[in-house]
């Protein structure tokens, strides 16, 4: 119950609100008080209050009810996800078989094992075609309420979509990418990090799109992707919505005033977000429409 508490109160302070203010319309701050004290057990209805407050599935909090070690596990996922976004591969793998995985935790397992695939795909120990039957397996083969933890069965799905769309059978990449979109777009999650989730999504089918030469339904889903930024405040991909969006209007010979604006949009995103790898390559790149 201790880590329940702990959690509460790392992802209040996060978010940076006060006991009162976590407690406001909920119950009183001398009892989320006790709660992060692990004092007490909340009740499921002021849990799932909580929980929508500080924008987490209440299935976050159950799980540390069961895993004693689910502070660690946090932090493997963080320090995993890290070392793939910046293409450590090697580190991945070796993070994952030196780790010692709660067997118990299910979720965790499926996790693990679908990095490492993506791990071995990306140092092309396995190919294309193996990363993407061993990763439709873990779709069947997974207890479905586990697999759509964090999304899990999304980012499974889109890297599936990534993967075919790499070894060029960009209509089965289309059809996962747009199967995700379809069924996840309109729902209401008490996880706001689906959003996060969906416009990567958006961003793979615009990329996949613009290589198919598909200009105008690539540069329709940059300006979806865009909106999406905006309207769910996660401008992570926003640069690189608004660089395709360029690229794509310069395929469709718009106006050299209208492409040169789009770009210098672009750059402001890249120096906000301090990206000096697309920087670099915009200015060398397009240094025509930004002089």
């Amino acid at each position: 119950m201790k880590y329940l508490g702990v959690e509460i109160a790392r992802l209040r302070s996060e978010m940076r609100l006060s006991q009162k203010d976590l407690a406001s319309g909920i119950c009183t701050q001398s009892t989320i008080s006790r709660i992060e004290g692990g004092d007490v057990f909340p009740a499921i209805d002021t849990l799932l209050k909580i929980a929508s407050k500080l924008k987490v599935p209440v299935e976050y909090f159950i799980e540390m009810l069961f895993y004693e070690n689910v502070l660690d596990n946090e932090e493997l996922i963080k320090n995993i996800d890290l070392q793939l976004k910046e293409q450590n591969y090697e580190m991945v793998i070796s993070m994952i078989e030196e780790e010692s995985l709660d067997k118990d935790n299910v979720w965790l397992n499926s996790y693990s094992n679908y990095m490492l695939k993506i791990a071995s795909y990306n140092l092309r120990r396995i190919t294309g075609e193996e990363c993407i039957e061993g990763l439709k397996e873990s779709l069947i083969t997974s207890n479905q309420q586990t697999i759509q933890f964090r999304f899990l069965q999304i980012k499974i799905e889109n890297s599936i979509a990534n993967v075919y769309s790499e070894i060029g059978e960009t209509k089965k990449s289309l059809y996962y990418y747009n199967k995700i979109l379809k069924e996840h777009t309109h729902k209401n999650y008490n996880d706001f990090k689906i959003h996060e989730t969906l416009i990567a999504v958006l961003y793979n089918k615009c990329k996949t799109l613009y290589d198919m030469q598909d200009y105008d339904a690539a540069l329709e889903t940059a300006n979806h992707g865009i909106q999406q930024s905006k309207t769910t405040s996660f401008y992570f991909l926003v640069g690189q919505f608004l660089y395709y969006k360029g690229q794509c209007l310069e395929k469709k010979g718009a106006p050299h005033a209208e492409i040169k604006d789009v770009y210098q949009q672009t750059l402001f995103m890249f120096e906000f977000q301090e990206l000096p790898f697309y920087i670099q390559s915009i200015k060398e790149n397009k240094k025509f429409y930004l002089e």
